[in-house]
């Protein structure tokens, strides 16, 4: 009997340690060069940092109050952004695991150990190189769970300068060495979102790069990886960069990462799909087998061959397929073979895209564009099925300027929309806000402002028996993004019935109501999308005889 209840505890206690891991509390400190407290606070907090950094790691954000501060300066964007998300007014301020602890740094180790004793869900380690020329850190971060992961978890890599020293003084306060000062948030300042409800064993890789700015001393760049729940701004996990190169998990593990030419709407029944890849195993890739399909007709297969090395990217051009069009499509393809063996992590073998038909547009086109702050990288043009260009545009020389540009559509036919950014970061964030707007009237055919190197979109020019929906097509969707309700508000005709359909990224139905409006006027449905798992869903309005759709993100 003893003996079975000491095998018995046993192996509940290794599936206790299977499911959960070590903690690193992250303590995000609030701090600026001309506050008084700060210089009495922040000796004491780098002292405990020091004693326990098997326990506590840290990342500074310098304020813009109550003085001088030229760290703050450096990024401001990226402060300002966690400073209000923390709600901080005033300084010093100490976050300490994103929820857990939130005010004045009067705290101890014995403070957090709470926190630290409390197992985390998950594993993260985080590598940095440098470019031979030093000009460009790249980060690689990967997140590993060790148990079901709640929530919606979002992932930041934030690059820090562990010790800023200034011969005098840069603020009033008399401080002259600052500690893992934040130089930026990467990819961007609000993380990047991982897949929701992460069970014990899947893992994501996160890369991002930043060519340095206003660095103090290069050899003093860091990084500090982090996962926190948007839900409850929890922070599941902290790590420091972790000596050495990457290695991979796997040996064989190639990950499908998007398509890379399917917009939102189509009309041409023929499409050959672009697609991203990237070799996560640690043995180069050279050969592999897609298969792929649209709205589930024949499944095609495709071999690639070719070397690519650890956490190498590809594109690749499948071969075209001809397909019925059909008012909501999905395309989806998946890896069946690596390295003419199976891939030994198949949770990112697939990849999904839905597609709605493209709206009719008249003869007469409008494309508006925003310049961002490097406006010579915006480029744009229209082609006909037969790939001519019949339109185009930029590049543009004013920044943060707005350009019409009115086009006529000789021929009906069905057209396709591009617009390239050189620079590889659209029209926002990373230099300036732009943002760019495709319309037909008052439907608008395609608009955008956050893509890398090139966005499309398709649209159908009709001269007669255009079958458009011009109150539907500009109704409104609100807050987009959103996270627990959305806002629909259209203005219908007299006793037209409405029907409203939302589906998930799979082409899944999620929502569906029908609503008869009594008169004309404005009306407003409101929907619940708590439930719902982060992702791009697509909202479809049907008044019977056209259809109008439009995306709208849920992010936690």
């Amino acid at each position: 009997m003893k003996r079975s209840a000491l095998l018995f505890l046993l192996i509940f206690t290794a599936s206790l340690g299977f499911s959960q891991s070590q903690r690193l509390v992250l303590l995000e400190h609030f701090t600026q060069a001309s506050c008084g407290p700060c210089a009495q606070y922040n000796p004491a907090i780098h002292n405990i940092l020091v004693a326990n950094p098997d326990k506590i790691t840290s990342i500074s954000y310098h304020t813009s109050w109550p003085g001088t501060d030229p760290m703050y300066n450096h990024n401001p964007e990226d402060a300002n952004a966690r400073t209000s998300y923390y709600g901080v007014t005033a300084v010093p301020n100490s976050v300490i695991g994103g929820n857990f602890y939130n005010g004045s740094p009067s705290w101890n180790i014995n403070t957090i150990m709470p926190l630290y004793n409390t197992p985390t869900p998950m594993e993260i380690s985080v590598f940095q190189k440098l470019s031979p020329n030093n000009d460009t850190l790249y980060a690689t971060m990967i997140v590993k769970a060790t148990g079901n992961v709640p929530g919606i978890p979002n992932a930041f890599i934030t690059v820090i300068e562990k010790l800023i020293h200034f011969n005098s003084p840069p603020g009033s306060n008399g401080e002259k060495d600052f500690y893992n000062v934040m130089k930026k948030l990467l990819p961007g300042k609000t993380g990047v979102s991982i897949p929701s409800s992460m069970k014990a064993g899947e893992y994501v890789i996160v890369q991002a790069s930043w060519p340095l700015k206003n660095v103090y001393n290069v050899n003093q760049l860091s990084l500090i990886g982090f996962v926190q729940n948007t839900l409850n701004k929890e922070i599941y996990q902290a790590a420091n960069v972790t000596e050495g190169n990457f290695v991979a998990l796997y040996n064989n593990d190639v990950e499908l990462m998007k398509f890379t030419n399917v917009s939102d709407r189509m009309c041409k029944p023929a499409l050959s799909p672009a697609i991203r890849l990237r070799n996560n195993g640690n043995t180069p890739l050279t050969s592999m087998e897609i298969k792929y399909r649209i709205n589930n007709e024949e499944l095609h297969t495709f071999n690639w061959t070719g070397n690519l090395a650890l956490l190498g990217t590809a594109d690749i051009t499948l071969p075209a397929l001809n397909y019925e069009l059909l008012p909501v499509n999905n395309i989806q393809a998946y890896v069946s073979q690596v390295n003419q063996g199976a891939d030994q992590y198949t949770t990112n073998d697939t990849i999904n895209h839905s597609f709605d038909a493209a709206l009719m547009a008249s003869r007469s086109i409008k494309v508006k564009v925003r310049t961002d702050n490097n406006p010579q990288e915006t480029t744009w043009e229209i082609k006909n099925s037969s790939g001519e260009v019949v339109a185009s545009g930029g590049p543009y020389t004013q920044a943060g300027t707005v350009i019409d540009t009115d086009v006529t559509i000789d021929n009906d036919d069905c057209y396709e929309f591009f617009i390239h950014d050189a620079g590889g970061n659209g029209l926002c964030c990373t230099n300036g806000t732009g943002f760019y707007k495709v319309s037909s009237g008052t439907t608008a055919l395609a608009q955008g402002t956050t893509f890398e190197y090139l966005q499309t979109a398709q649209f159908e020019v009709s001269s007669v028996g255009i079958n458009m929906l011009p109150a539907l097509t500009d109704f409104e969707v609100y807050p987009n993004p959103t996270s627990n309700q959305l806002f629909i508000e259209y203005t219908p005709e007299n006793n037209q019935i409405i029907k409203v359909s939302i589906f998930n990224q799979l082409g899944q139905p999620v929502y569906s109501t029908e609503v008869q409006s009594p008169s004309d006027m404005t009306q407003k449905l409101s929907i619940n999308t708590g439930n719902w798992p982060a992702g791009i869903y697509m909202i479809r309005m049907d008044n019977g005889s056209a259809i109008s759709s439009r995306k709208v993100s849920v992010s936690r």
